[in-house]
């Protein structure tokens, strides 16, 4: 029995061991995550270096390397956690109601909200997307994006579920919604390009069109 419990105590032990150790790399990850989103912020992709985020993020660059075996590599994995965080939003809201125009004003409101609290994240997309489209090794990881966030969009759609527009025809949540972030990710994208902050009053006005499109 004394055995058994000794084994009992090490698994156990064994277990905290591995949960610590996974945390441990869990937080280093944020770390590095957080500072890669202001050395992007600050810099473009290219002119950004794991070195600037080791000195910000305190964390040594081999160890950078072991999370993220390259700069695109990490980039990459912050465009994945902002598309994420938004789409877990934009599922979030469609549960909360049925009603379809409430969602879109809903959807609209959170776009605005995102804006007006953390314009970085929209600012470093932005940049990033545009500096992966300059080169060839990093093109591929863009296109891998895209793809990903298609799927969200998808999942998403899906879950909004079949639109009845005001003239009787019948469209794809997933149309929809596509068609509104396309939208909205269009009137935002543009005017943080050219260094503008968006209007929220242009957000409010697409949201308005879409609200009118359905019955």
């Amino acid at each position: 029995k004394a055995g058994t419990d000794g084994k009992c105590r090490g698994t156990i032990l064994d277990g905290r061991v591995v949960f610590l150790m996974n945390m441990e790399n869990i937080n280093k990850k944020e770390i590095i995550l957080e500072a890669a989103r202001d050395i992007f912020f600050k810099k473009s992709f290219y002119e950004a270096t794991m070195d600037d985020i080791a000195q910000l993020s305190g964390i040594k660059k081999p160890t950078i390397y072991y999370y993220f075996p390259s700069k695109i590599d990490l980039a990459s994995q912050l465009m994945e956690v902002n598309i994420k965080k938004i789409f877990e939003k934009i599922n979030e809201i469609i549960s909360t109601t049925s009603n379809v125009k409430q969602r879109i004003k809903i959807i609209v409101n959170f776009y605005i909200n995102l804006l007006e609290e953390n314009s970085k994240t929209f600012i470093i997309m932005q940049r990033i997307g545009y500096d992966f489209m300059q080169k060839e090794d990093s093109k591929k990881k863009i296109n891998e994006l895209f793809e990903k966030l298609r799927k969200r969009q998808k999942k998403a759609g899906d879950l909004f579920g079949e639109i009845t527009l005001c003239s009787g025809k019948k469209v794809s949540g997933d149309l929809f919604l596509y068609s509104m972030i396309a939208a909205l990710g269009r009137a935002i994208f543009e005017n943080v390009s050219q260094g503008k902050k968006p209007k929220k009053e242009d957000l409010l006005t697409i949201g308005d069109i879409f609200i009118a499109s359905v019955k």
